[in-house]
């Protein structure tokens, strides 16, 4: 008997919004490295996808999270390997900016967002569900390779 159990890598990511922006990471570490997406990456052991997140974007931006709201998951396949993303997002916060070793942060206008070169595939398909206060709590699956998103299908919870 085959084992079809899986044991997907779970991640996070936050869109950090204000006023007509989002907080953008430019990635400096694999996989996508040198893509333009949101702040991210993954949870630890013992923590909640909300935990992670508030961790994260701390570590990566200098920012903490006074509050979060989950927006989506995507089930992620990708050369043989499986995560699960859990996509956050807030707009209550405090602290300074700052650049990490995992890249660099910065402010940018949401929909130009959607047009910078460098923006990452995911970001660009899962931001309008995530800007859309009214969209309702969302699920993917996604077949990706390092490069490209080759297949999705969207539902909604």
């Amino acid at each position: 008997m085959t084992n079809t159990q899986s044991h997907p890598l779970p991640i996070v990511f936050c869109f950090l919004l204000r006023e007509g922006e989002v907080l953008l990471h430019r990635r400096m570490k694999a996989p996508w490295n040198g893509s333009v997406t949101s702040p991210g990456g993954k949870k630890e052991w013992g923590e909640t996808a909300g935990e992670a997140c508030i961790r994260e974007m701390e570590e990566e931006t200098g920012y903490r999270l006074l509050s979060l709201r989950l927006r989506g998951l995507a089930h992620i396949v990708s050369g043989g390997e499986e995560a699960t993303g859990y996509y956050f997002s807030s707009d209550s916060f405090e602290g300074e900016l700052k650049s990490s070793e995992e890249g660099e942060s910065f402010w940018y206008g949401r929909e130009e967002s959607m047009t910078l070169p460098e923006i990452n595939p995911f970001y660009r398909l899962l931001a309008p569900r995530v800007f859309d206060e009214a969209s309702p709590l969302f699920e993917i699956k996604i077949e990706s390779d390092q490069e490209k998103i080759i297949s999705f299908d969207w539902s909604e919870i």
